[in-house]
Order: C-alpha cells, then sequence, then structure tokens
C-alpha cells in the first residue's frame, strides 16, 4: 500500500476534524472516513450551486 505524506497543519485539521465526527456520531471514525465525509459535503454543495445558476 503506498502511503502518502501531508503536512502537519493538515494532518491537524484532519485530526481535530475525525475527532468531532466521532463525538457527533459516537462511533470510531479513521481518516478514510472523514476524507470520504469532505468529499461527499463538496460535491454536494458543487452540485446546488450549480443548480442555483439557473443553467
Amino acid at each position: 500500500m503506498k502511503t502518502l505524506s501531508i503536512d502537519d497543519q493538515t494532518h491537524k485539521r484532519l485530526t481535530s476534524t475525525m475527532i468531532d465526527m466521532m463525538h457527533g456520531r459516537r462511533r470510531d471514525v479513521n481518516y478514510d472516513d472523514v476524507i470520504n465525509e469532505l468529499i461527499d459535503v463538496y460535491q454536494d454543495s458543487f452540485r446546488l450551486s450549480g443548480e442555483n445558476t439557473g443553467g
């Protein structure tokens, strides 16, 4: 498995988000879960902004 390297600030932000998600969901969450959730939120907001343009 190939590992990717991220800078310290990004790692801290992901960890903080992961902790928030664990408290909200009351279950264990890993970095994959955090990244996938962030992608889902981004894609949803992108879709919604496209719908609002009247295209």
